[in-house]
């Protein structure tokens, strides 16, 4: 196996595991932004979310009985509802993204570039003994021919 096969099967593997582990937040990025756009739709504002649902530490002055859902989906959303470790998560999750796309385009550039190759090389097969034997019973034949006919004629 060649080292570039080798490279593109590697970075197929990364891409895939990358790829999939980022999925799930991305999901999470995607719903909580779709509700963001439509908070006013959704009346948002007149709902709270429990605080066994949040994070102990999460809003604490905003009261006992929960947190505003359109502000939790908004921290949710920029990660502020892990509090300190929300930024270093956003960071590694974009890290990760990053590395996918990365990962996406080297794929592609690796296999265009292998087929590319692959097609400035024409594969020429050996003739085999049966096209041989068919060649060399062909250039007999118009000499035969010729001595058949020339028989014929009293030659």
């Amino acid at each position: 196996m060649t080292i570039r096969r080798r490279l593109l099967r590697v970075v197929r593997k990364l891409h895939i595991w990358v790829g999939l582990s980022a999925a799930l937040y991305f999901m999470l990025i995607a719903t909580t932004g779709v509700v963001i756009n439509h908070r006013e739709g959704l009346r948002l504002e007149e709902h709270t979310i429990s605080r066994r649902w949040l994070p102990s530490n999460y809003r604490p002055d905003d009261g006992k009985d929960g947190v505003r859902t359109d502000i939790a989906v908004a921290d949710l959303h920029s990660g502020l509802i892990f509090g300190k470790v929300g930024k270093p998560v956003m960071d590694f999750v974009a890290a990760v993204w990053f590395i996918s796309i990365v990962s996406g385009i080297s794929m592609l550039v690796l296999r265009r570039s292998m087929h590319y190759s692959a097609s400035k090389k024409k594969y020429v097969a050996p003739p085999s003994t049966t096209e041989a034997t068919i060649s060399s019973k062909s250039q007999e034949e118009p000499s035969a021919k010729k001595a058949l006919a020339g028989a014929g004629h009293g030659k």
